[in-house]
């Protein structure tokens, strides 16, 4: 990159006539000092803007309309077009400076203009002003001179006598055409330079040579002085006789303030280069970057030490070489691409780059100039972890913030608008398209609880205090919710600067806290209709209180665990002590039956009890009591009961069944010996009863093996359903090949029963799913799914469906949807399905609609420590 020359007037000549005019002009190349830098070191300076890295003084004045008029008259043909921009370009100023100069001069009559179809304007000088000639006669150039504002035109005689004056004289010397006429031309000059015989020189000088240029200090009527520029040119007749001088000055005191201003600058970059030769290396030494400088070829030109470390090799080894080549990576790489970018747009490039030649992540700044690029780099590895870190420590709060169900909030003091994070929009149900204002954000709330956060962030604005209120708030669809607000002020010097919070959906927290109190409401009206009793222990200071009174179920005063402990049954106490040991050990509830002595009287109660932690960290059991005692009795009743319903059953099918292998042994014996003597009726009406006989016995098996699930039943122990579920397949083969059955099972788990009646139970749901198929090919899933502590399985077909209103009797005793002509079976099957998942402490259910097939379920409790 090179600095842009700054250009002053250059000297030419202009001739009008036999007047010579001499317009003083200057080149200076400030450039130069530039160029004496290194190349590569040029963008420590030229990645400012020059003005600002020098700070060189403003541009040189104005080009006025008196300079378009000597343009014109210094042209060889005046009355040939010209452009603006040739103009501009001669007089060394902007286009529109020269547009607007020669748009006065054209208004004023002096020259001609015409827009082309290009829309570019011509400008011309007519012909008929030149007088019929090229050179101006005595009368044009003496309304030319009048003209002329910005320069002294007057002429001298021989001697040096002012003997003519202009309006540029009178505008710059200050003197009338009156007052000065007849004097001595050195009336304008300093003492010092007549003393030193400046005038008479300056003569003798324009009248060997025809013309003298000089610059110097001349001084105005009142005395003051300027700096000006003189031309002095001297007029001969035809003869070459001397007829005396035209003195041509323009007032140069700016353009000489300016000047010198460029001068002292340009010792000043002269310095500086110097300062910058000496302190350049040290420089790029000191600098924690890594810095290179490479040509328009790509190619190293310069490098520091930081450099030659992070590639290993030495300044001597990389110099000429490219950078992809040393990293030994093609031009595909982001490096290429990114020094190609910044050298063709002339702009410079940031950005930051994996390096796996360096190992290194590397963030490169690229800035381009005119013979190459300057680059830096610096090793930001340890910024890239941390980055990471934190964008992993960003995702685990959020994630944090969205499984606490928490959304952040803040509020600047100063702006009153307010920030969300991500999470509480979603809360709110709102679009995150653009941060609420304050108002906004307050809208939200319900309009009765609204106040109760307004109060409560004006509050703690004001008083820097922190709030923790709950609020209802309503979500678009107009739910109505509850949230949990907590804000927190940040406090500098005593004046809030911002108010930052969180806010929880308390929703149902709220609902747990109304059903809790209906409970505890009904609990109230159920223990005062009751004898139960709720306790509460304080096992730290072993004190004990119920509600309503102790004596209400256990007939005396109950204070301690010790006091409680002596109106257990003797034979019952070492379990409860265990009981409450492990439930305190654990902090697992513990439930238990125990008998009380009460007036000397035996008496069951159930004592559940639930470890608690209070807020201060005391440790207490809560539970309710209750007297079971006629509950243990109907259920012993109950049971001895049911056992002697079992031994009946058992009994009255085991019977049965010998008067009714006679029956069937006989009409067998009719069938062979009589089936001659027959007719068809007959043998019809034998094969009816073969056939009731038949299902007769089918129904009394099922009949005893529905009565012996609890008292003939194998001890639990771990089971492999899908080794059972093999077996079963296996048994159902001819079926399933009958009907041309499609079975998909999937992994089933272990669970602690009993073998034998897991086969049973998947006989005969499997067995239902083929024979209630419909007229297609039965299609069966096995399938388990975990559903909180318990195992589900599944059997699903696509048969003929049951209905809603029968789904629950189809799982009672002898209770059938069809004939025995539409499906086969005793109705009892599913009863015995029921009753096997009961004694696995499980339950069965179906999900079916008619024509769509039937889902039976069954729930069964999870191994321990599964």
């Amino acid at each position: 990159m090179t600095l842009p020359h700054l250009r002053v007037p250059n000297r030419r000549p202009a001739q009008i006539g036999s007047i010579t005019i001499l317009f003083d002009e200057t080149l200076c190349e400030i450039s130069r000092i530039w160029r004496k830098l290194p190349r590569g070191r040029q963008a420590l300076i030229g990645s400012r803007p020059y003005s600002e890295a020098m700070e060189f003084p403003g541009p040189p004045p104005d080009v006025t309309i008196d300079d378009i008029r000597v343009f014109f008259s210094q042209t060889d043909q005046p009355s040939a077009p010209v452009f603006t921009g040739e103009v501009a370009e001669e007089l060394e100023c902007p286009r529109q400076t020269a547009r607007h100069c020669l748009e006065d001069l054209a208004e004023q009559g002096e020259i001609q203009t015409k827009q082309r179809d290009d829309l570019s304007r011509i400008w011309w000088k007519p012909a008929e002003n030149l007088a019929g000639g090229e050179q101006p006669d005595e009368a044009q150039f003496s309304a030319f001179v009048s003209a002329v504002k910005d320069y002294a035109i007057f002429m001298l005689d021989p001697e040096g006598r002012i003997i003519s004056w202009n309006e540029g004289a009178k505008r710059i010397k200050g003197y009338s055409e009156d007052d000065i006429v007849g004097e001595h031309f050195s009336t304008f000059y300093t003492d010092t330079d007549i003393a030193d015989g400046l005038p008479d020189r300056n003569l003798e000088s324009a009248t060997a040579e025809g013309r003298i240029e000089d610059e110097g200090w001349r001084v105005r009527k009142d005395g003051s002085t300027f700096w000006a520029n003189v031309t002095i040119t001297a007029i001969r007749d035809d003869k070459g006789g001397l007829k005396g001088f035209t003195k041509v000055t323009r007032d140069m005191t700016e353009r000489r303030e300016y000047e010198q201003q460029l001068e002292e600058q340009a010792k000043r970059l002269e310095r500086q280069r110097d300062e910058l030769e000496q302190e350049l290396d040290d420089i790029f030494e000191r600098i924690d970057d890594a810095f290179y400088a490479l040509d328009d070829e790509f190619k190293f030109e310069y490098m520091n030490q930081r450099t030659e470390a992070y590639l290993g090799k030495s300044a001597g080894e990389l110099l000429g070489r490219k950078p992809w080549e040393v990293l030994d990576v093609d031009e595909s790489n982001l490096l290429f691409e990114k020094f190609e970018t910044s050298m063709a747009t002339r702009e410079p490039v940031s950005f930051e780059w994996d390096s796996d030649p360096l190992g290194i992540w590397a963030m490169v700044r690229v800035y381009p100039s005119e013979s190459g690029l300057s680059v830096y780099f610096r090793d930001i590895t340890d910024r890239k972890k941390r980055e990471k870190e934190l964008e992993r420590t960003r995702e685990l709060l959020e994630k944090a913030e969205s499984i606490a169900d928490v959304g952040g909030w803040e509020i600047d003091t100063n702006t009153r608008e307010a920030f969300w994070t991500e999470h509480l929009f979603e809360i709110l149900e709102i679009p995150d398209d653009e941060e609420p204002s304050l108002d906004e954000a307050l809208d939200v709330y319900h309009k009765e609880d609204r106040p109760i956060i307004e109060n409560a962030v004006e509050e703690a604005l004001d008083s820097g205090e922190s709030f923790d209120v709950e609020a209802r708030f309503r979500l678009p669809d107009g739910e109505v919710r509850w949230l949990h607000v907590k804000g927190d002020p940040n406090v500098d010097n005593r004046e809030v600067t911002l108010l930052r919070g969180a806010v929880q959906d308390i929703t149902k927290r709220k609902e747990r806290e109304r059903e809790l109190q209906r409970v505890r409401d009904r609990m109230e009206f159920a223990l005062n209709a009751t004898d139960a009793v709720v306790w509460d222990w304080d096992v730290e200071n072993d004190e004990v209180s119920f509600y309503p009174s102790a004596e209400s179920l256990y007939g005396t005063t109950v204070e301690t665990w010790e006091d409680f402990f002596d109106i257990v049954h003797p034979e019952d106490r070492q379990g409860v002590q265990q009981g409450i040991e492990k439930a305190l050990e654990t902090g697992e509830p513990k439930h238990e039956e125990i008998r009380i002595v009460r007036d000397g009287e035996v008496r069951w109660i159930e004592a559940p009890g639930h470890p608690v932690q209070d807020d201060d960290g005391l440790t207490r059991v809560v539970g309710v009591a209750r007297d079971i005692t006629e509950r243990k009795t109907y259920g012993r009743k109950l049971k001895e009961s049911n056992e002697r319903l079992e031994q009946f059953a058992y009994a009255v099918s085991h019977d049965l069944q010998e008067p009714l292998r006679m029956v069937s042994s006989y009409l067998q014996l009719i069938e062979d010996r009589y089936v001659d003597e027959l007719d068809e009726t007959g043998r019809e009406f034998i094969e009816f009863a073969v056939d009731g006989a038949d299902r007769m016995r089918t129904m009394i098996e099922g009949l005893l093996e529905y009565s012996r699930i609890e008292t003939e039943g194998d001890s639990f122990e771990p089971v492999d359903l899908n080794a059972v579920l093999e077996d079963v397949l296996a048994d159902l083969q001819f079926q399933i090949e009958e009907t041309d059955a499609e079975i998909t099972t999937e992994n089933l788990p272990a669970i602690e029963g009993d073998a034998s009646q897991l086969r049973q139970l998947f006989q005969n749901l499997l067995g239902n799913a083929l024979e209630y198929s419909g007229a297609e090919p039965p299609r069966v899933r096995v399938s388990a799914t975990w559903a909180g502590d318990e195992r589900v399985l599944s059997i699903s077909d696509e048969g003929i469906g049951i209905d809603h209103e029968d789904q629950d009797r189809i799982f009672e005793v002898f209770q059938r949807l069809h004939t025995q002509e539409e499906h086969t079976g005793t109705g009892i099957g599913l009863a015995l399905c029921k009753r096997i998942v009961e004694r696995h402490e499980g339950e069965i259910w179906v999900d079916s609609e008619p024509d769509e097939g039937a889902t039976f379920s069954v729930s069964l409790p999870a191994p321990d420590g599964t």
